[in-house]
């Protein structure tokens, strides 16, 4: 009877131990979310004006993985778009940890949030942070251009 105990605890311990060799685990994590006027984003901000051109910077540590980070950025309060509206959405490969930034610019001043999401090879999210970027300064208009188009006279 010992031995039959024995050997059902024994296989018990080794379906536990194939199981949890078969899934996959990751400690990779985005230790931190920042926001800069460069690609390190020293000193890091989160307001800028229209003209600029913001940086988020995603430090992603303890993994020597092939990942994904998603980058999606809405608008929070913005005046004219819906809170929600997805502004921008990219993806970036990368392998290992370190910082992964974004560089992007809006044309019109309020709240945009941007979101950073970690996934695996596989499609699935490990780890996402987020944060809010102010832009204060008056909406972008159009640019013109001085140089004549192709169909005015030149005569003139």
């Amino acid at each position: 009877m010992k031995k039959q105990i024995g050997a059902v605890i024994s296989i018990g311990i080794l379906v536990v131990i194939a199981l949890a060799c078969s899934g996959s685990f990751t400690t990779a994590n985005i230790s931190k979310l920042e926001f800069g006027k460069n690609d390190t984003a020293t000193p890091s901000s989160t307001t800028f004006d229209v003209s600029d051109k913001i940086y988020a910077v995603a430090t992603v540590s303890n993994t020597s993985e092939k990942l994904k980070m998603e980058f999606k950025l809405t608008a929070d309060k913005v005046t004219g778009a819906e809170k929600g509206k997805e502004v921008l959405n990219k993806s970036i490969d990368f392998e290992g940890a370190r910082p992964i930034w974004l560089q992007f610019s809006v044309n019109s001043p309020g709240d945009y949030k941007l979101e950073a999401t970690m996934i695996d090879s596989t499609g699935k999210k490990i780890d996402s942070k987020s944060g809010t970027v102010t832009v204060k300064g008056s909406a972008a208009s159009p640019t013109t251009s001085d140089k004549k188009s192709d169909d005015e006279d030149d005569d003139k």
